[in-house]
């Protein structure tokens, strides 16, 4: 049986019987129902590469997180409107607060549930994103839900039992392992200490340790990352700390990135100064922007940057991707990301299936799946297969390049791949 065939024919059934086009412009509210089909179920069966591009804040099971702070009668929500840096439906552990004092308007979690059960539904609701979402104000509501579980998740004792199941469900899904981008994390344990900044990595490697003796391929490598938008003159500590890293642990740590909205008023080239001859490599995110005047991606090659998050925009810019091309940077593209922060609208004018077909060193990956409620590859997978008109092997090629030519995943990944043929076949 011709596999190219029969996904082709998989792929034209569903999107017949799409008479709405939700598969295009809400591919989100569209999921449930693909879920049910035969092409989801071989998407979930493909060999998957790695994953390039995902906030570890933003990279788990919601369901499985509110599982967690149900299973302590030491847990809290904040039920009042926001204030004292409070947020509505927030979580919290009581070693979150300071001395193990619980402040006014804080609930103790499991009775607030027991009183009231549909609760939870929307605590999962405050904690994630849809398309309903979408205005002018996206980007303040998007990072306001970070706040909302980093006091639950960042105890050490769930942390430790939350990226345990991240990382073993990645590998289940068929990641050969992960790239997460990470902004310093606050850790606390059960007696409200502060754990050191490189006691985070630590601890990464050590859930990771544990999860490679299942899955002895699976590996983890972090990206340290700070914000955009912030004054220049912040930079240079960070980018020290990021050299630290870097010498401390050079099988772990891979670079230094900058995180949040593009359209903050500060581009690239206010950075660039400080950037350049950083003494670290740069991983950027740039051109996740709709701004006909974001040239980002052109200020990010002229920095040496050899990889770029996201990159929507660049195809305004065909001398920019030219060189993108030449010198084979890795776009990491995030396409349900994209969709769910407003930037594309329908995913068929979605410019990446042209930097696939033009040849881009492109991978895919899902940005905030957590968030946005989603797997953490095979969703948006299968929506590049459904939107932009691709092949499997425009998608194994994509696969492919998020390996980075390494030897032994290379080889790993083909002979998943040549068994995936034969079991369809």
């Amino acid at each position: 049986m011709d596999i190219e065939l029969l996904a082709a024919g998989m792929r034209q059934e569903i999107l017949q019987a799409d008479k709405e086009g939700l598969v295009y412009k809400n591919f989100q509210k569209a999921l449930p129902a693909l879920k049910q089909t035969n092409l989801y179920n071989l998407f979930r069966r493909l060999p998957k590469g790695r994953l390039m591009h995902a906030h570890i804040e933003a990279t788990f099971s919601v369901h499985y997180m509110i599982s967690l702070a149900l299973s302590s009668p030491d847990t809290y929500v904040f039920k009042q409107p926001e204030r004292d840096g409070f947020r509505y439906l927030q979580l919290a552990h009581k070693a979150w607060f300071e001395g193990g004092i619980i402040p006014a308007g804080w609930e103790r979690l499991q009775q607030a549930v027991a009183d009231r059960p549909q609760l939870k539904e929307e605590i999962f609701d405050a904690c994630t994103s849809t398309t309903d979402n979408i205005d002018s104000d996206i980007w303040p509501k998007f990072e306001a839900i970070f706040d909302r579980f980093k006091a639950i998740n960042n105890y050490k004792p769930f942390f430790v039992k939350l990226y345990t199941k991240v990382l073993c469900d990645m590998a289940e899904e068929g990641l050969l392992g992960v790239d997460f981008r990470y902004i310093s994390q606050t850790i606390f344990d059960e007696d409200g200490r502060q754990l050191e900044p490189d006691e985070y990595v630590d601890l990464v490697k050590e859930i990771n340790a544990a999860v490679r003796e299942k899955y002895p391929w699976f590996k983890v490598n972090l990206i340290y990352c700070y914000y955009k938008g912030v004054p220049a003159e912040t930079v240079p500590p960070r980018l020290e700390y990021a050299r630290h890293l870097l010498q401390k642990y050079p099988d772990v740590v891979l670079g230094y990135d900058m995180v949040g909205t593009e359209d903050c008023g500060k581009d690239l080239m206010y950075y660039s100064p400080v950037l350049k001859d950083a003494g670290v490599p740069i991983i950027m995110h740039a051109g996740e922007s709709v701004d006909p005047s974001n040239r980002n991606v052109e200020y990010a090659l002229d920095l040496g940057i050899r990889r770029i998050g996201h990159g929507m925009n660049l195809y305004r810019y065909p001398e920019v991707e030219a060189r993108v091309k030449e010198l084979g940077v890795m776009l990491e593209v995030c396409p349900l990301s994209n969709q769910l922060l407003g930037y594309v609208p329908d995913l068929r004018e979605h410019p990446a299936a042209g930097y696939i077909k033009r040849g881009l060193n492109v991978t895919l990956n899902s940005d905030d799946c957590a968030i946005f409620d989603v797997a953490y590859i095979t969703d948006d997978l299968l929506l590049a297969y459904l939107c932009w008109d691709l092949s499997l092997a425009d998608i194994k090629r994509c696969l492919l390049n998020s390996l980075q030519g390494d030897p032994t995943l290379t080889t790993l990944f083909e002979e998943q791949w040549k068994a995936f043929e034969a079991a369809i076949e």
